[in-house]
């Protein structure tokens, strides 16, 4: 298969450049970078009040990444943009498992279940974790027109998961047609197309990607049966798009399977595989537009699936041999929602949002299986079998959650120079308790370049389907009493900018309240509100353009405070264990005529988790060479300098000959790709 796709890749590549042999004039104008500071700093977003607003006047601190940005840097998953976000620090392992989290102004959270994701408005977040990686990997932002993320809480417009940050990734495709191929037996195919029917506009994209895997050496294993792994993997995501003025329809599918490496924290190769299986359906249609109201009506379903299986517990070797205890976990999610929002012109100055939200989730499949009889006498089956003959064998009990939400929330411009936001939710639950989430923001300009901001907001993460239902996951035992993390933070930012150069400042402190994580009592384990946790820092971010062809940006986080209180027996990792104190982000990138070069990547201090306590240094390369007006190549380059690194985990893989606790994973070195692309 590999060897096809590259041969096809090789004709394709022949044939577009037979087609494109005379090269275009070179033309300064088609920058890969083709907006200037000022005219970024202008482009409207609405994640912040589901209104448009400049990023200055935005009453958050939110980051923008336009197409340009996600084709400069080359970005191509949204496991890759989420290392690019100020105040973000991946943890993400190389194949986005379960152990892997996301630090968020020093807040890190197991599955990433305090980021919630938008797909055009509408979250794609699971209610059995929480999270965004448990059942939806790999997901391809190659449609993406504009990705909105807000640093901080979202809860009072957005509702639970939109704890320490929002993502909103927004879709148009561009038509074009591309081939990668790359080191670790890497290929992909991605096309996208879009047509125009009546009043209609139809678009479809459609990507392919595999690889074979890095393969590591040394590498832990609690059965002590091997050293090495690796981590194939193979993605399949289709996208289907149709809209016009008022309406529009979404439909999208992605599966994924990963082989080898660690699953449920074991290493298992041959055995060990998970596939995911996600699609949704989402549509919305604009009810009323006038000059006083705008009234929008939308709603969504989506399915998962996830199969996974792997060894608990190791045979014996001859000669007295015995099977692997083969484990494994089939589930399938499910969830549906209706929303009603509505934006009313009060005055000149003031502006009204109302909204209301309908949502309902379950578990129709949750089942374990094995080749041993593991509800009865522990026989040995020959063969892997599905433990779903009645509800008792379920490892997540048949629990439906609804959600009744309203929200509201007011613009008032008080003055031309200063603007006060106000904004309150309230979530009402069927299998927990309501939250109720406040926030308020003051924008000051203070002339036409600079200003400050305050923000106060409150946000939650509910205990997920998981947390409370989970009878008997191989992973510990759900609790039905947990109470909700709660968020309390504040934020105090100035920001800057001229011509060329835009500086911004945030001071943050955050309040976390009833973390919930495991908690051990006479030999049993379950979850439980387990602590609190305060941190203080501060973000700086700089973008200096002293050309059009030239651009310098960085942003630094740095944590003055992060200390987690613990109650007795409670079995979890601090943030602090597994969050480094300080990290930024940088690059350089320069566009001279039809060639655009990028050096990019992130820097870290010493992570306490790490058996190798060292600062880390990851340095990225993206070459872009235009071709013609329709044509061009593109060169990337991670992990630059091949760095033999590890990622921190949430939980510890096990302990090791000195009976000390292993909390990280491998991750991968040099990767090179590829890739042609033709704008159709």
């Amino acid at each position: 298969m590999v060897r096809g796709i590259s041969i096809l890749f090789v004709l394709f590549s022949i044939y577009i450049c037979c087609l494109y042999s005379t090269k275009a004039n070179a033309n300064n104008d088609n920058d890969i970078y083709s907006l200037s500071l000022e005219e970024l700093l202008n482009i409207p977003v609405s994640i912040a009040t589901k209104n448009e607003t400049s990023l200055a006047q935005s009453p958050s601190s939110v980051s923008l990444f336009t197409r340009d940005d996600i084709e400069r840097l080359g970005l191509r998953t949204l496991g890759d943009l989420l290392t690019r976000v100020p105040g973000f620090y991946s943890m993400m392992d190389s194949v986005e498992g379960n152990l892997s989290h996301m630090v968020m102004r020093g807040h890190a959270q197991n599955y990433a279940n305090t980021l919630l994701v938008l797909l055009n408005g509408q979250r794609i977040n699971d209610d059995y974790t929480g999270g965004i990686n448990y059942l939806i990997r790999y997901f391809s932002i190659r449609d993406a027109s504009k990705i909105e993320v807000i640093r901080g809480p979202g809860s009072a417009l957005y509702g639970s998961n939109a704890y320490s940050g929002v993502v909103n990734i927004i879709t148009d495709s561009t038509p074009q047609i591309s081939a990668t191929l790359g080191s670790l037996g890497t290929s992909a195919l991605y096309w996208s197309d879009k047509v125009s029917v009546a009043d209609w506009e139809l678009g479809a994209s459609i990507n392919f990607y595999r690889d074979q895997g890095e393969n590591y050496h040394n590498v832990f294993d609690r059965s002590g049966l091997q050293t090495s792994t690796n981590d194939p993997k193979t993605v399949q995501q289709l996208n289907l798009t149709t809209k016009n003025d008022q309406s529009r329809i979404d439909f999208q599918y992605l599966h994924s399977k990963r082989q080898n490496y660690y699953l449920f924290r074991r290493l298992r190769d041959g055995v060990a595989e998970v596939e995911l299986t996600h699609w949704t359906v989402y549509g919305s249609h604009q009810l009323l537009q006038n000059e006083r109201w705008e009234v929008d009506i939308s709603a969504g379903y989506q399915n998962a699936t996830r199969e996974s299986l792997s060894a608990l517990a190791a045979g014996s070797p001859a000669p007295n041999p015995s099977p692997d205890f083969l484990f494994g976990i089939d589930l399938e999610y499910q969830s549906a929602n209706i929303a009603l929002d509505a934006s009313y012109q009060f005055s000149d100055n003031v502006k009204f949002n109302l909204g209301s939200f309908l949502s309902t989730s379950e578990i129709p499949r949750s089942y374990l299986k094995s080749n041993f009889d593991i509800y009865g006498n522990e026989d040995y089956l020959g063969e892997v079998v599905t433990f779903d003959a009645n509800d008792s064998q379920r490892t997540v009990l048949d629990m439906t959650r609804r959600i009744q939400s309203v929200y509201a929330q007011s613009e008032w411009q008080v003055t031309p120079q200063i603007a006060v936001t106000t904004g309150l939710r309230l979530d009402n639950y069927n299998d927990i308790d309501n939250a109720l989430t406040p926030r308020l923001s003051l924008v000051h300009a203070l002339d036409d370049n600079q200003g400050y901001k305050l923000i106060y907001a409150e946000a939650y993460r509910a205990p997920s389907l998981g947390d409370l239902y989970d009878e008997e996951s191989g992973l510990t035992v759900g609790n039905q009493s947990l109470k909700a993390n709660e968020l309390t933070s504040m934020e105090a930012v100035y920001y800057w900018h001229g011509a060329q150069t835009a500086f911004t400042a945030s001071l943050f402190a955050s309040h976390h309240q009833h973390i919930v994580g495991r908690s051990n009592t006479d030999d049993l384990s379950f979850l439980a509100n387990i602590g609190s946790n305060k941190a203080r820092g501060l973000e700086l971010q700089l973008k200096w353009q002293p050309s059009r062809h030239w651009l310098l940006q960085s942003d630094i986080t740095r944590l003055f405070t992060n200390r987690t209180e613990l109650a007795e027996g409670a079995e979890f990792t601090p943030s602090e264990v597994i969050a480094p104190q300080t990290y930024l982000n940088y690059e350089v990138h320069y566009t001279p005529s039809d060639w655009s070069f990028s050096l990019s990547g992130n820097w870290r201090s010493s992570v306490e988790s790490l058996s190798k306590q060292d600062e880390l240094l990851l340095i990225n390369a993206h070459i872009i060479y235009r071709w013609s007006s329709n044509l061009r190549w593109q060169l990337s380059v991670k992990n630059l300098t091949d760095e033999q690194y590890f990622t921190s985990t949430y939980s510890p893989l096990g302990t090791d000959i000195n009976n000390q606790p292993v909390q990280e994973l491998p991750a991968r070195g040099r990767q090179l790709n590829l890739e042609l692309t033709f704008q159709l």
